[in-house]
């Protein structure tokens, strides 16, 4: 199977969303499987408000949050008439076990005219009246990913057409975008991450404060983009965390309490050094 998601920040969502995958047109043949919902979902205001009234527990609040997830699990057509909807209701519930045990959801069958089968799993950013956000990150969404994959192959071993190796598939674009860096470099060209590594070495020389580094970066035309509200990494044709590219919160604070050249090149010293011996393990784990 393929995994996909998408998420939605708008309030209107809410509505939006449940009504969409619970849309008439979809009805036949179908199933409605739900998580801590009470009522008809067929009242899809009813269903608004339940999911709009959860995340009022939420702790943290901010005008950018996350308020519903929508994944979607799609299945080769030759698996078709192997689908069942039972088939379907035990992987939906698997699904929402790895992913979000204590969201609330409703899930449901989409099956098109190609005789492409999808199940639309629908569920809420906030855990059930914890307060508790239930966002992944994408390497455990990798590992969701695969332990789906595998649970497909043991409980389901004849729907073979959909089997799709997640790990297998994002270690090598993994190798591919290293090799490429690799070969850009014996070419003698830069890779986007180099330079962007080059640019941050060098504002990290001359900024005092954490802050000063922000302005400095956006002074020379980078994009940083933010999560909860904090600067997070920088945008380019590609996103690159500040961590992922050796600059962790705690080295970005260090640059007040250590304003002479001297430490400040020998901080910048140990930190190219940490990003090469990062870069020939990840080279090690990709071989």
């Amino acid at each position: 199977m393929i995994i996909k998601s998408t998420s939605y920040k708008s309030i209107s969502c809410f509505s939006s969303i449940p009504k969409y995958i619970l849309r008439d047109s979809e009805r036949d043949n179908s199933f409605v499987l739900t998580q801590f919902i009470k009522g008809d979902t067929s009242d899809i205001n009813r269903l608004a408000m339940q999911l709009a009234s959860n995340e009022e527990f939420r702790k943290r609040k901010c005008r950018n949050n996350v308020l519903l997830y929508m994944d979607i699990l799609s299945f080769h057509a030759h698996d078709t008439p192997s689908l069942s909807n039972d088939k379907l209701q035990v992987m939906a519930m698997k699904y929402l076990s790895l992913r979000a045990p204590r969201s609330l959801a409703v899930a449901t069958v989409h099956r098109n005219d190609k005789q492409h089968v999808h199940l639309h799993i629908c569920f809420s950013a906030m855990e059930y009246k914890t307060g508790k956000v239930a966002r992944i990150s994408k390497k455990e969404f990798s590992r969701i990913k695969e332990q789906m994959e595998a649970f497909q192959k043991e409980r389901f071993p004849e729907l073979e057409y959909s089997s799709v190796r997640h790990g297998r598939t994002e270690r090598k674009s993994k190798r591919y975008r290293k090799e490429k860096e690799t070969a850009m470099t014996k070419r003698g060209r830069i890779s986007e991450k180099q330079q962007l590594c080059d640019l941050l070495d060098d504002v990290f020389q001359k900024a005092g404060s954490e802050k000063e580094f922000y302005t400095i970066l956006q002074e020379r035309g980078v994009e940083i983009y933010t999560r909860n509200n904090e600067p997070a990494g920088v945008r380019g044709k590609r996103k690159f965390r500040f961590k992922t590219l050796g600059y962790d919160k705690q080295i970005l604070q260090s640059l007040e309490q250590n304003s002479e050249v001297s430490i400040r090149m020998k901080m910048l010293h140990k930190l190219r050094e940490n990003r090469h011996e990062k870069e020939h393990e990840l080279a090690g784990k990709l071989r």
